[in-house]
């Protein structure tokens, strides 16, 4: 599994037509992505309607733009392929958010997609966020089988800002000194659930405070992880009390090969590790 600085590296390596099919990619994710809901207007070349999720669709005309137009017979809506998502009514072609994507990849910054697609630093931030949103929901969204290693990790809560003139935000800990560690409490950081499916796929989730609940478990793997799912963790107690309740089968590996040596690598059991979840947090 390659690591982000090599990705970076491959995408700015990219010749000109393999950057163009990839902004094409991340453009057809945008397409049918909304800041709502990922469901897409088409499925496998089957239109659906977006507000009653009717099938019964029909060709409408053509705008003056030559854009096909589709009409519901159920519920009456006129939609197109790109209604109700990331790129519809922006006012600018398709083409303009695919050459903005190709900067975008390539590490420019706003003010150089700007003025590369003629559009406001205003409106690249806007776009920039659209894309990243779009792009998180269509992996968070992910079902996942075989294989898969789970894993939680954890990154400190900023509250920086000024919040003395406000009258609804309270702290909920003591502002913490410059140059001090005391944030270094499990309890008082974000716990990020993270899982890596051995063909590829991943899947990472702010899902509370302190270390992943039974209930945490059960926000993020309903409807998730397929019936003949292998799942392996560490030896954390709420992951077996999560998964005895399903039908998934668990393997817990010690996160020490030698017990009480903490420098010793995780456990390994033929096939069965955790390690490619450990190098994800590790990126």
């Amino acid at each position: 599994m390659k690591n982000v600085i090599t990705l970076i590296n491959d995408v700015e390596n990219l010749n000109q037509k393999d950057l163009e099919l990839l902004s094409e990619r991340i453009l057809q994710i945008l397409k049918v992505s909304n800041d709502s809901t990922t469901e897409p207007v088409i499925h496998s070349q089957n239109i659906t309607c977006r507000k009653c999720n009717a099938t019964l669709i029909s060709k409408y005309g053509k705008d003056k733009n030559g854009k096909q137009r589709y009409r519901c017979k159920s519920c009456g809506a006129i939609f197109y392929d790109t209604s109700y998502s990331v790129v519809s009514k922006t006012r600018h072609d398709l083409s303009v958010w695919k050459k903005y994507i190709q900067f975008l990849l390539k590490g420019s910054s706003l003010s150089e997609c700007a003025k590369a697609c003629s559009i406001s630093v205003q409106t690249a931030f806007i776009w920039r966020h659209k894309i990243l949103h779009a792009l998180q929901s269509d992996q968070v969204d992910r079902v996942l089988g075989g294989v898969v290693e789970i894993d939680d990790m954890f990154f400190s809560i900023s509250y920086k800002g000024n919040h003395k003139n406000s009258k609804k935000f309270v702290m909920p800990r003591k502002a913490y000194k410059r140059g001090t560690d005391n944030n270094s409490a499990t309890g008082s950081k974000a716990c990020v659930l993270c899982a890596c499916e051995r063909q590829g796929q991943v899947y990472g989730e702010v899902v509370g405070v302190g270390s992943v609940t039974v209930d945490e478990l059960k926000y993020a793997f309903k409807d998730r992880l397929l019936g003949d799912t292998i799942a392996l963790t560490d030896k954390a107690y709420n992951y077996k009390n999560y998964f005895d309740t399903t039908s998934i089968d668990l393997v817990q590996l010690a996160s020490h090969s030698i017990p009480k040596v903490q420098s010793s690598p995780p456990q390994v059991l033929g096939s069965y590790h955790i390690q490619n979840v450990n190098n994800f947090h590790q990126r």
